[in-house]
């Protein structure tokens, strides 16, 4: 008696690397396809049996409505656009497996294994992903749609595009950086829908130190500088106490040159009084106390715009320091008022 065969064919046009396949493996029971590829719901034992090999691919195979808890038998397997619509694969092991296409619809992946996994333009709808490892998985062009995920979900430290990255080409860089990025926002997304603001602040920060490398490698030296001063002075935007800080810093510097560059005037009724220090060494420590305390009063009204009139720089040097430290106070106070009202989304 010839033994029917499964015949069914899997169209991976589009996916790199995959092409199409037919599978000719026996026909399962009474079915027209194998019990990969059967619309009939296959009890876990039964896939157990007929393990296949990894070097077997299972492209489109059938697992709609299928029980895999703790199933490993799908670990490094080649599953190019499977259906696991409706499967049950709490605690299943699918680590380093080819999912690129595959449809999680409606599954339940409580603490499944995607560790390693390829999953390019796979598609989660409805999928309970709490406790689920995506670490060093490819999530590029994933859809995440209505998911549901916790603390215990875990995407890695950083993305797997970045590994190597140095050593790669010119394209493949720029190939890499973009699936990088898009990630991160999707991270930075999947997070903020499932109200977890502090995770969704952990990948935005990784998102912009990755475009901060990206700056340096291409030697986009502008676009790098003007990331790196946002990191120090601002967090990218997220920390008023690193605006508040470099303030400070700011005014105390200032402070600090306005005696050693020409001095201040005060200015009073009778007399004017010129605070100068020609030389820190010979000055006594109270007139370097006198003079530092009268600087830092007019770094402070300097800094906040407020022009009172009764202290003045003398000579060009200090004048031009207080013109750069208005400029610099009023950049400042723009940026804490921006990084606090941005802050509140965190």
């Amino acid at each position: 008696m010839t033994q029917r065969r499964c015949g069914y064919v899997t169209n991976s046009s589009g996916v790199n690397d995959a092409g199409a396949v037919c599978c000719w493996r026996t026909a399962w029971e009474d079915t027209d396809w194998c019990i990969w590829h059967t619309e009939t719901v296959v009890p876990t034992a039964a896939y157990e049996r007929e393990r296949a090999e990894p070097s077997k691919r299972l492209d489109g195979a059938n697992f709609r409505g299928a029980s895999l808890s703790g199933a490993s038998f799908l670990a490094g397997q080649s599953l190019v656009g499977a259906d696991f619509t409706d499967a049950v694969l709490d605690g299943a092991d699918l680590s380093q497996a080819d999912l690129r296409r595959a449809t999680f619809r409606d599954v339940d992946a409580h603490g499944t294994s995607f560790r390693d996994a390829n999953l390019h333009d796979a598609v989660f709808v409805f999928a309970d992903l709490r406790g689920a490892d995506f670490r060093g998985s490819k999530l590029y062009r994933a859809g995440l749609t209505d998911v549901r995920i916790n603390l215990e979900t875990s995407f890695g430290e950083r993305t797997a595009y970045e590994d190597g990255i140095e050593r790669a080409s010119t394209e493949q860089f720029a190939e890499r950086a973009d699936s990088a990025q898009w990630v991160y926002r999707e991270l930075e997304r999947l997070y903020d829908e499932n109200a977890f603001p502090e995770r969704v602040h952990t990948y935005y920060l990784r998102e912009m130190d990755f475009r901060r490398r990206q700056a340096w490698r291409v030697r986009n030296y502008l676009q790098a500088f003007k990331l790196a001063g946002s990191r120090w002075i601002m967090l990218y935007g997220t920390s008023p106490w690193r605006v508040v800080a470099t303030s400070l810093l700011l005014i105390l510097v200032c402070a600090g040159l306005y005696p050693l560059t020409g001095g201040i005037q005060e200015v009073g009724a009778d007399s004017a009084v010129t605070y100068r220090i020609e030389d820190p060494t010979d000055a006594s420590s109270r007139a370097l106390v006198r003079a530092f305390l009268t600087s830092l009063y007019f770094s402070v009204i300097t800094f906040a715009t407020l022009g009172y009139g009764d202290i003045q720089p003398v000579g060009g040097a200090a004048r031009t320091i207080a013109g750069v430290e208005t400029l610099l106070g009023s950049l400042l106070m723009a940026l804490l008022v921006f990084v606090l009202t941005r802050s509140v989304h965190y």
